[in-house]
């Protein structure tokens, strides 16, 4: 335990977490409204659903309540001005929409809650649930409108400040330069998949690792199956084994590859999933290959 830490932030620990900013517009009897809100998250993809969480008693709440619909306004990072100032004043106290060149009101086109120009995304809701969740008001929005702007970067909080998307962090993976033959191989298995997700058995003899040709393009590698979403991997490669007729014996621990094919400029990205396994002989259809010869097992 990092008593040092606990010692530091003992009551502001939630303040560490990182989160976007969005301009909830309403409307309501004194007119339209807008608010910042950090808790904001889409929440299902079909359909496009997005939850808000707002303080109970605001008066945004009581304008989705009455109107049924609201506006998710994603802050880009040119406008902290705006977040400041819809976060800083409550409805009541002023007009905020309308201070002097400030907001950019954009018509609405599915719904009568205006919205808000130079955000990274706008979409339209209908209310369709509300549920009160601890000190905030769970408000959860069918979309029935989304437009987004590549052109704008998302506006980051975090430790009360502001902070802007820094440089694409890219993933941890091993690039192995492979023949086109073994490219064009796992390309055509992805069939336009960002990534494959394979997985497969390493059975070892002194420096050499066990091979099978696939029936169709004879190309050889190491016993593997694309596993369906959702399964257990290792069950789903035991059964494989089995009905093939490899005697092979397949740890529990699995090992994880990711991996970038890459021939000249055509990348493929993989996982993959492998067990190391034990056999008492070679199977029919297999050979034993040099370690650097195969793509995964040079890998180990």
């Amino acid at each position: 335990m990092n008593t040092m830490l606990t010692r530091k932030v003992p009551s502001k620990a939630e303040r560490y977490f990182s989160t976007g900013v969005s301009l909830i517009t309403s409307r309501g009897a004194k007119g339209p409204n807008v608010m910042a809100a950090e808790w904001v998250m889409q929440i299902s993809y079909n359909p496009v659903l997005i939850a808000i969480f707002i303080h109970n008693g605001s008066q945004t709440i009581k304008n989705i309540e009455k109107t049924k619909e609201f506006g998710v306004n994603v802050a880009s990072k040119d406008q902290t001005t705006e977040v400041n100032i819809a976060g800083g004043y409550s409805g009541s106290e002023i007009d905020k929409l309308k201070v002097k060149d400030i907001f950019q009101i954009t018509a609405p086109k599915k719904i009568k809650t205006p919205m808000i120009s130079g955000c990274t995304v706008n979409a339209e809701c209908k209310l369709i649930r509300k549920e009160k969740t601890g000190d905030h008001v769970m408000m959860v929005g069918r979309v029935v409108y989304i437009e987004h702007d590549d052109t704008k970067n998302p506006l980051i909080y975090h430790k009360g400040r502001y902070f802007n998307l820094g440089s694409t962090i890219e993933q941890d993976r091993k690039e192995v330069q492979v023949s086109k033959e073994t490219l064009e191989f796992f390309t055509n298995l992805a069939q336009g998949k960002f990534v494959l997700k394979c997985t497969g058995v390493l059975v070892w003899s002194t420096n050499k690792i066990m091979v099978t040709k696939w029936q169709k393009t004879r190309f050889e590698t190491i016993p593997f199956i694309i596993p369906r979403t959702g399964e257990n991997q290792r069950d789903r490669l035991v059964k494989f084994l089995n009905k093939t007729g490899f005697d092979i014996q397949v740890d529990s621990e699995p090992i994880m590859k990711r991996l970038v094919l890459k021939n000249t400029n055509k990348i493929q990205r993989i996982n993959f999933v492998l067990f190391n396994g034990k056999a008492e002989k070679l199977m029919p259809n297999t050979t034993w290959k040099q370690k650097h010869r195969d793509v995964i097992a040079r890998l180990i």
